[in-house]
């Protein structure tokens, strides 16, 4: 006990942090990205013991986390209560010219600025967050995007984060160990998946056809994850107030496996672990408890691998445009490489030799990475009179014209592209696309069309929406989704089976983004039974937490 707390003081005093007092209003807030209600009422059993154990004291209700189905979204929702300028993963600000992509720290601070112009106070304020898109006004951020260029002190501050691993030598052995059997089991998985694949004639990722895979495996689900835990002790220990973890292993693995592989369900066992460690300290500070997800995952199959194109490819064909695409494979990898790169450079003067030569790999590959990336990084040219642009995230496409800087509406495009949408919903790989149509959005299909109009909906031909989603929200959330800021020209929703999506990115066999199955069905843990079966997406969240603050505003304005 003596030495984990002269560690805990020696860590304090390297990274400057204090104490703070203690006070009878705190939270923490544990999420595990990607993880459905339904995945986890099956598995909670066999690969999350302590959970299931914790269940029996607490409580677990499913909720929607709305569409589009995806993180940002949904913490934008709950820190802030606003998410009206996220209408996917990627996309574009036509004002602005400006490309977004919310895994990029720009992109995220740019969106995060948005959004305080509306509501300055999120619920992490005076409080921390950890492995988030955004900051929910915390006032220590931990592997934030949208605070991981803007922090100052910035490569001290990265520099110090190691130190909590460093500093502890349990820690930096489980590091160097579970980064190489993460390592090792994702060479011998993709090596296996080869043959099975194979002789059972199905569609998969060949080994190193992304090649940053392994490593982002083995950053996420090793390093990441420990430096989170560790932080977010240090923090609890510290009597910081409000606090926000996010763990991201398991979404990472199951889009390039699906959701319910072994692998995937192995990530949930060592998040297991680590959630008992952080809810049996935080028990013992007396903190408010709440574990959740932001959405669910649900199998796919990639649009390229069925139909040999792209959709690009597709949509170059339809309309005779110069045609852009924006996924991964662009800046945002890029932006995060050069990041990582910029700050080992950093603290590679002060590691020790076997840390050096370790780092020292690394570096090179990230190198290598962000130089060759920079180059094939697509501009949106605004200097051409037509082009297309395609902002590709998981199972939902945002397709813009570059004619207007404003939102082209369906006598726009169907003047100048008269056979294109019947072309696009044709396609046995799109299940439906949304139109603006001066007040209204319509939905349209292959067999049918739905309009929403601002106070009623119309239905023509079959109930297509049906297989995509039986809940009486539907049309609501359609029409909120629909209403975003910087929403596309024309949005496209991979095809739904009944089983898996269409995904428009090229190595996605898990996905979620869009409307279909269980890509919106996120859970919600907490002490005191919470009903959420009502809400539209996790904006209603923002309350819950919003009223540890109320106390302090209401002394404050006296």
């Amino acid at each position: 006990m003596r030495k984990k707390l002269s560690r805990s003081r020696v860590l304090k005093k390297k990274l400057n942090l204090k104490d703070l007092p203690d006070s009878s209003k705190k939270f923490i807030i544990i999420q595990v990205d990607a993880l459905s209600y339904t995945l986890l009422k099956k598995h909670k059993e066999k690969y999350m013991p302590f959970l299931n154990k914790y269940l029996k004291s607490n409580h677990l209700e499913a909720y929607s986390s709305g569409y589009p189905s995806n993180t940002c979204f949904t913490q934008s929702g709950i820190l802030y209560g606003e998410n009206f300028n996220i209408p996917s993963f990627r996309f574009l600000d036509k004002k602005t010219k400006t490309k977004i992509s919310l895994g990029r720290a720009q992109s995220a601070n740019f969106i995060e600025k948005e959004i305080l112009e509306k509501n300055k106070l999120g619920i992490l304020k005076g409080g921390t967050s950890i492995s988030n898109t955004f900051s929910g006004s915390a006032d220590r951020c931990i592997f934030t995007s949208s605070h991981l260029y803007k922090t100052k002190g910035g490569p001290k501050k990265l520099k110090d984060l190691f130190l909590i691993i460093l500093l502890n030598p349990a820690s930096t052995i489980r590091v160097i160990f579970f980064s190489l059997i993460e390592f090792i089991t994702e060479i011998l998985e993709s090596t296996k998946e080869v043959f099975t694949s194979i002789i059972k004639k199905k569609h998969f990722n060949w080994p190193f056809t992304y090649p940053y895979f392994p490593f982002a495996r083995t950053i996420v689900n090793a390093t990441l994850r420990e430096i989170s835990t560790k932080t977010a002790l240090l923090e609890i220990n510290r009597n910081v107030p409000f606090i926000y973890i996010n763990y991201l292993g398991y979404d990472l693995i199951s889009h390039y496996r699906g959701p319910e592989r072994l692998s995937c369900l192995e990530v949930l066992k060592h998040l297991d672990f680590e959630i008992k460690k952080l809810v049996n300290k935080a028990k013992s500070k007396k903190y408010d408890i709440y574990i959740l997800s932001d959405h669910g995952q649900i199998p796919s199959l990639p649009f390229l691998k069925l139909y040999n194109e792209t959709l690009e490819d597709f949509l170059k064909k339809a309309t005779n445009l110069s045609t852009k695409s924006f996924t991964l494979n662009d800046s945002e990898k890029t932006s995060s490489s050069e990041f990582i790169y910029k700050k080992l450079k950093y603290i590679y003067r002060d590691l020790s030799l076997p840390l050096r030569a370790l780092t020292w790999g690394l570096i090179e590959v990230l190198k290598f990475s962000f130089k060759k990336q920079e180059k094939k990084d697509p501009s949106v040219d605004w200097s051409k009179k037509e082009q297309l642009m395609v902002f590709k995230a998981s199972s939902l496409s945002q397709i813009y014209f570059n004619y207007t800087d404003k939102r082209m509406e369906l006598d726009e495009i169907e003047k100048k592209h008269p056979f294109l949408i019947p072309r696009i919903v044709n396609h046995p790989g799109i299940g439906f696309i949304i139109i603006k149509n001066k007040k209204n959005f319509e939905v349209i299909s292959n067999v049918g069309k739905v309009i929403i109009t601002p106070t009623s909906v119309k239905y023509i031909g079959e109930r297509f929406l049906d297989k995509y989603s039986t809940d009486k929200k539907l049309i609501k959330q359609i029409r909120n989704f629909a209403s975003l800021k910087h929403s596309g020209d024309i949005i496209i929703n991979g095809d739904y089976d009944g089983k898996r999506v269409i995904s428009f990115e090229d190595y996605h066999f898990g996905s979620h983004n869009s409307l279909g199955g269980k890509q919106s069905e996120a859970f919600f843990i907490s002490k005191e039974k919470i009903k959420l079966d009502h809400i539209l997406d996790a904006r209603a969240l923002y309350k819950i937490f919003i009223r540890y603050h109320k106390e302090k505003l209401y002394k404050s304005n006296k």
